[in-house]
């Protein structure tokens, strides 16, 4: 099993020290990667700790007071090099967000392990049991990596989380390899790379509030209005988005159409705090919202007795094409895109692409279903 030891990786604390080491990584060097960070009370996450494996050597690497992150941006901006991580999509938007590109070819570990017949969620632990035997070590999972000095042994289980990956990967990849999949994951890893998944507008904030399909159009506009302010204010003073406003009480506002404070303390009963700090903003808000902005909303019903049935029959048939690539049916489809397929749209990772080749004839025959 290999070296764990606290002598066996790096601890980086500085800004020139991370230079040097990110400097001595071999031209197209492969880089094993991983964050651990917090985001509990802030609207973007805190970036904790990042932990890298190149060339044999791992390096644990402090950002917090460490002003300068370029050179990390530098070894990860590569295009010449391949990224290995595991369940990438939230380690990539908190480098994104801490200014860190991320344009070295992505390998998600997670992503090949779906596609080569895991669980389509495995963790990482999990697979360096499954695959290279060694159990490891699962105590810190839970710890604050906010607070310092850390231990030699959440080093060490942070050093563990890069230090397997690379041959994780290549394992992965050479089932993959066999199965004829390596378009595949190719195909997958990209499309989780593209940076436009972390830096989504403001004004889709309103897609992240459940229920706008349920109010009038003139509310519908304006809690879309609201949740374009909520995000901004958010970002702004960096807290979480709920912390701003609640979904539920965004709605209650935009139902309600409040003219003056009075009508909106009475929409937010248990919130007085928001309509003495906002409430002037509030009003003005939905009082001035784009009609036009309701049409964003789809207010489709729910879908009828028949629907339901072509859902079910569309739903099973992806199962059974599942069972017979064995890979999980989420893999192929997830049930929201059944339910598009059926209602006559076509999902836009099924439009093109490996799952278009191989959903083609079941995208023929369920497509637009729902009103046949």
């Amino acid at each position: 099993m290999p070296d764990s030891s606290p002598e066996n990786h790096l601890l980086i604390t500085d800004a020139a020290e991370l230079a040097s080491w990110c400097a001595a990584a071999p031209p197209a060097a492969t880089v094993a990667f991983d964050t651990e960070f917090e985001r509990q009370r802030t609207y973007y996450a805190e970036l904790c700790l990042a932990q890298a494996a190149v060339d044999g050597r791992v390096a644990c690497i402090d950002p917090l007071g460490m002003a300068d992150l370029a050179p990390l941006g530098g070894l990860l901006g590569d295009s010449r090099r391949r990224l290995v991580m595991h369940a990438a999509r939230q380690d990539l938007e908190v480098l994104y967000q801490a200014g860190v590109p991320c344009t070295a070819t992505l390998a998600d570990t997670q992503v090949a392990a779906a596609l080569a017949g895991f669980h389509e969620q495995i963790g990482y632990a999990d697979l360096v049991l499954q695959l290279l035997g060694y159990e490891l070590d699962k105590s810190q999972t839970r710890t604050d990596w906010r607070r310092r000095p850390l231990s030699a042994r959440q080093l060490a289980y942070a050093a563990d989380d890069v230090r397997h990956l690379e041959a994780v990967e290549a394992n992965l990849r050479e089932r993959l390899a066999g199965l004829g999949r390596l378009h595949w994951y190719a195909e997958d890893c990209a499309a989780l790379a593209d940076p436009a998944l972390y830096a989504p507008p403001v004004e889709l904030a309103w897609e992240r509030v459940k229920g706008l399909a349920g109010l009038a159009p003139p509310a519908r506009a304006g809690a879309v209005a609201l949740a374009t302010w909520r995000e901004t204010r958010a970002q702004s003073r960096n807290l979480p988005r709920n912390w701003v406003l609640k979904d539920a009480e965004l709605l209650a506002i935009a139902a309600a159409a409040p003219a003056t404070p009075g009508q909106l303390a009475a929409a937010l009963p248990d919130n007085p705090a928001f309509v003495r700090r906002h409430g002037d903003e509030a009003l003005a808000i939905v009082r001035e919202a784009d009609p036009a902005l309701a049409a964003q909303v789809d207010v489709r019903p729910p879908p009828d007795a028949a629907a339901r049935q072509r859902i079910k029959a569309c739903a099973a048939a992806v199962r059974e094409r599942a069972e017979g690539l064995a890979i999980a049916p989420a893999v192929l489809l997830t049930r929201r895109e059944v339910e598009q397929i059926v209602a006559g749209q076509v999902p836009e990772r099924v439009a093109e692409g490996w799952r278009g080749e191989v959903l083609a004839d079941l995208v023929d025959a369920y497509r637009g279903t729902a009103t046949s």
